[in-house]
C-alpha cells in the first residue's frame, strides 16, 4: 500500500477479508454534497452501481423509482445517493444485488442535520397541498439513531478523521485462507428443486409453495428445476410474475445449465420442450398446454388471480418473497393460502432459509432489515389476558413511537401481518406525513407493555370551490384525498371534495385478541376525535371482503361506492365505506349510501358486471334499509307470475330490477334467502349473466334449474316482505 494511501487505497485493501468471510461492508459516507460526492467517486469501479441522482459519468445508475430493475443481477459496489432524498424502497430493492465481499455506499447529509433538511423524495409521499418541507423528522431521526449504533459500519464523516474499515466477524468454518466463492447451490435450493420436481412428476393439484428472505436463491432454484424438467421431457414449462425482469435468472440458470438460446418469443427451448414467460393476464387468456406453472413473486398477484391460475394449472409452483422490498408478502399468507389448501388435494411447504451470494449472519443484511423494519412482527404473546384488562385507545406522537424501537416493530409489525402489501417506503409516509395521525391500543404494564391494535388515519378533503369542481369535471387529480375524490370524480357526488375527513388508511389487531372489540374501539376512538377536531366525516377504502365489510358496518360506516376495477393488491375491488360526523357530513353520507342502491341495477348490469355477485349481495346485507318502490297492480301480477308461475322471467327485468335491489336491503330478505339465493338473483336480475355461466357458479344442473332456482326465491322474497309489511 502507498505512503499515503488513498481512501480507493484503503478500501481496497479492506475487501479481501470480507470476500473471505463472504460479507459485505457497509460504508456511510456523511456531509456537504460536494465533499460527500468527492468521497464517493473515488470509490467507484467497473463493478458499481449507482442508485440515485447525480451518477458520475460512465457509471451504471438507476434512479429511484427504477432500483427494482436492479433485481437479479450482482454487483460488488453499490451507491446509493440519498443527499437530497432518501427512498426506503430502493435502498431495499438494490441492497440484495452487493454480493459477498462487496459494500454498500450511502450518501447521507451531515448526520446532525439530515432529518431538518427539506428530502424531495417526500413530494410524492405528501397530500396536497403540502410540500416535501412539510413532512415530520421522525423517520430520519431514527435512521441516524440506527446509523450511529450499528456494528461493522465503517462511516467517513467530513471534518473527522478517517477511522479503519472494520473487520469482519469470523464465520464459523471459514479460516483466513478459506476459498472466496460461495456455494453454487445450496442444501436449501437442491432440497427446492427436487420439490419443484416432485410437482412436475406427480399428480395434478397438489401444489408446491415456495418461500424465502431475499438473496436465497429462490429464481434460481426454479430456473435450475426448470431444466431439469425439460431434460427429462416431462413437458413445457410455463413461468408468470407481475415483470418479466423479476425472472430474468431463472432464464440465465436455465440458458447455463443447457447452454441453449432463446427463440424470436423469448421462450428457451431444448428439444422438442420449452420454457416460456407470459403474463398473468395473457396465461389466463390464452391456457397454453403446459407440464408445470412456475408463478414467482406471487405475492405481489392478487388472489384471484393466483386462484384462477391454479384451477387452470394443476400443476403449480407458487414462490415468494417473504420480507423484502416487493413487500411483506402476508396478503398471499392469509388470504390465498387457506383458499388453496382448501381447493388443492395437499400442499407442500419449502423454506429457503441460506444466502445464496453471501454468508449467514451478513451484517449489510442485518442493518438494512433494520433500517427499514422488513423483519417487524407483532409480540408472539400478550402479556395479560386482553378482555380483561382496559385498554383505551391512544393517539401517538411520531417521534416518540420512532424513538422506542420495540414498540415501533410491535405497531408496524401489526400492520405488516394484517395487510395485503406493505413496503418500506409506507413506514415513512405513516411516520413523516404531516396529514397523518398514529393510533395505537396497548396492554400491560409500562415495563411489560404490548401493542395489540393499531391504526395509521390520514385527514382529506376540504378543497376550496374551484379545485373541488376541477376534481369533479375530471380535470384534476390530487396527491392524497382518496375519499373525496372518489366520491366526486368517480361516484358523482361534486360536495364530497369540500368536506373534510379523516381517513383510515390501516388497521389491524393482534392475532390474540380478535373479536374482543379492540378494532371497534380504535375506530370509535378515531371517529369521536374526528368529530371533536370539527371533521364532517370518518371513512375507509379497503379491498372489497366480506369481512371487511362487515367490520366497517358494524363500526358505523355505510357502503357508499364500490369501484370497478381489481386493486392489484386485494385482487377486490374497492370498497368506500364511512360514516357522517358533522350534519353536512351526516347528510352527504345519507345521500351517498342511497346513491349506491338506487344506482346498483345500471351499474351492476355494466362497469360492475364482472364483480362477484357475492360481493353485492354482502354489500346490500349490510345497508340500512331503502324503501321498496310501490308496485302497480300490473306490476305486482308479474312478479307473482314470475314468482309462482312460467311467466318469463326477462320480460318482467324493468320491474324485477327497480324492485330487487331496495328488497333485498330489507332485514326480511337477510333471513328469508340464503347468501348463495341472494347473488343467484343478482346474477341473474341485475348483472344480467348468462344462466350456463350461473349453473356453474353456483351448482345448478342447467339453464332451468337456474330459472327454476330463481323463481323460488323470488317466491320467498315476496312472501317475506308481505310478512313485514
Amino acid at each position: 500500500m502507498p505512503a499515503h494511501p488513498t481512501l480507493r487505497d484503503t478500501l481496497d485493501a479492506a475487501l479481501p477479508a470480507w470476500q473471505r468471510a463472504g460479507h459485505r461492508l457497509a460504508v456511510l459516507i456523511s456531509g456537504t454534497p460536494d465533499w460527500v460526492m468527492t468521497q464517493a467517486q473515488s470509490l467507484v469501479d467497473d463493478d458499481s452501481l449507482w442508485i440515485g441522482p447525480d451518477a458520475p459519468t460512465d457509471t451504471t445508475s438507476l434512479g429511484f423509482r427504477r432500483a427494482g430493475e436492479a433485481l437479479g443481477g450482482e454487483s460488488g459496489r453499490l451507491f446509493v445517493n440519498a443527499l437530497t432524498g432518501f427512498d426506503p424502497d430502493a435502498l431495499g430493492a438494490a441492497a440484495g444485488r452487493v454480493r459477498g465481499g462487496g459494500c454498500l455506499v450511502l450518501l447521507t447529509p451531515p448526520l446532525g442535520h439530515w432529518p431538518s433538511l427539506t428530502d424531495a423524495d417526500m413530494a410524492r409521499l405528501v397530500p396536497y397541498p403540502f410540500q416535501a418541507g412539510d413532512a415530520g423528522p421522525a423517520y430520519r431521526e431514527r435512521l441516524v439513531r440506527i446509523l450511529g449504533i450499528a456494528p461493522r459500519l465503517w462511516h467517513l464523516a467530513e471534518g473527522q478523521p478517517v477511522a479503519p474499515p472494520p473487520s469482519p466477524e469470523p464465520v464459523q468454518g471459514r479460516g483466513a485462507d478459506a476459498s472466496p466463492s460461495l456455494p453454487s447451490r445450496t442444501v436449501d435450493q437442491s432440497q427446492a428443486i427436487e420439490a419443484i420436481l416432485a410437482v412436475a412428476r406427480g399428480r395434478p393439484r397438489r401444489p408446491l409453495v415456495l418461500r424465502s428472505h431475499r438473496g436465497r436463491g429462490k429464481t434460481s432454484a426454479l430456473g435450475l428445476a426448470a431444466a431439469q424438467v425439460l431434460e427429462q421431457g416431462l413437458g413445457d414449462v410455463l413461468v408468470t410474475a407481475p415483470r418479466r425482469e423479476a425472472v430474468a435468472p431463472l432464464f440465465d440458470r436455465l440458458r447455463e445449465r443447457a447452454d441453449t438460446a432463446a427463440d424470436n418469443d423469448g421462450a428457451v427451448r431444448l428439444g422438442s420442450q420449452r420454457l416460456r414467460f407470459l403474463p398473468p393476464d395473457v396465461l389466463l387468456e390464452q391456457r397454453p398446454e403446459a407440464r408445470l406453472l412456475l408463478v414467482d413473486e406471487a405475492a405481489a398477484l392478487p388472489t384471484a388471480v393466483l386462484e384462477a391460475l391454479f384451477d387452470a394449472f394443476p400443476r403449480c409452483v407458487f414462490a415468494t418473497t417473504e420480507h423484502g422490498y416487493e413487500g411483506s408478502g402476508r396478503g398471499f399468507t392469509l388470504r390465498f393460502l387457506p383458499r388453496l389448501e382448501a381447493s388443492a388435494v395437499s400442499v407442500r411447504h419449502h423454506w429457503l432459509t441460506t444466502p445464496i451470494r453471501w454468508s449467514p449472519d451478513d451484517p449489510l443484511e442485518q442493518l438494512v432489515d433494520r433500517l427499514l423494519l422488513l423483519d417487524a412482527d407483532p409480540t408472539e404473546t400478550l402479556p395479560v389476558d386482553t378482555r380483561q384488562t382496559p385498554r383505551p385507545a391512544a393517539r401517538l406522537e411520531p417521534s416518540a413511537l420512532a424513538g422506542d424501537e420495540r414498540r415501533l416493530r410491535e405497531w408496524f409489525g401489526l400492520l405488516v401481518a394484517a395487510h395485503y402489501r406493505t413496503t418500506p417506503r409506507d413506514l415513512r409516509q405513516l411516520l413523516d406525513g404531516p396529514a397523518s395521525q398514529l393510533w395505537s391500543i396497548e396492554t400491560g404494564a409500562a415495563t411489560d407493555r404490548a401493542v395489540i391494535a393499531t391504526a395509521a388515519t390520514q385527514d382529506e378533503g376540504g378543497l376550496p370551490d374551484d379545485l373541488a369542481a376541477a376534481v369533479f369535471d375530471g380535470e384534476r387529480r390530487l396527491r392524497g384525498h382518496l375519499l373525496p375524490q372518489t366520491l366526486a370524480a368517480h361516484a358523482g357526488w361534486p360536495d364530497w371534495p369540500r368536506l373534510t375527513g379523516r381517513r383510515i388508511q390501516r388497521i389491524a389487531v393482534h392475532p390474540a385478541a380478535r373479536r374482543q372489540g379492540a378494532g371497534g374501539e380504535l375506530v370509535a376512538a378515531i371517529a369521536a376525535t374526528a368529530r371533536d377536531e370539527g371533521r364532517d366525516f370518518v371513512g375507509a377504502s379497503f379491498g372489497g371482503d366480506d369481512e371487511l365489510v362487515a367490520f366497517w358496518a358494524a363500526a358505523g360506516m355505510r357502503v357508499l361506492h364500490l369501484g370497478q376495477h381489481r386493486d392489484h393488491a386485494s385482487g377486490s375491488e374497492a370498497v368506500v365505506m364511512a360514516m357522517g360526523l358533522s350534519p353536512a357530513g351526516k347528510a352527504a353520507v345519507e345521500r351517498a349510501a342511497a346513491g349506491f342502491v338506487d344506482r346498483l341495477p345500471t351499474r351492476a348490469a355494466g362497469p360492475l358486471r364482472h364483480v362477484e355477485p357475492e360481493r353485492l349481495a354482502t354489500l346490500l346485507a349490510v345497508t340500512p334499509p331503502r324503501p321498496v318502490p310501490a308496485l302497480t297492480l300490473d306490476q305486482h301480477r308479474q312478479l307473482i307470475a314470475c314468482a309462482r308461475h312460467r311467466h318469463h322471467l326477462d320480460a318482467a327485468l324493468d320491474t324485477l330490477r327497480a324492485w330487487l335491489t331496495p328488497a333485498l336491503t330489507q332485514p326480511a330478505a337477510q333471513r328469508a334467502l340464503e347468501p348463495e339465493r341472494r347473488a343467484l338473483l343478482i346474477g341473474r336480475m341485475l348483472q344480467l349473466r348468462d344462466e350456463t355461466t350461473l349453473a356453474q357458479r353456483f351448482g345448478l344442473a342447467g339453464r332451468r334449474a337456474v330459472e327454476a332456482t330463481c323463481r323460488e326465491a323470488l317466491a320467498r322474497l315476496l312472501d317475506a316482505l308481505t310478512d313485514q309489511r
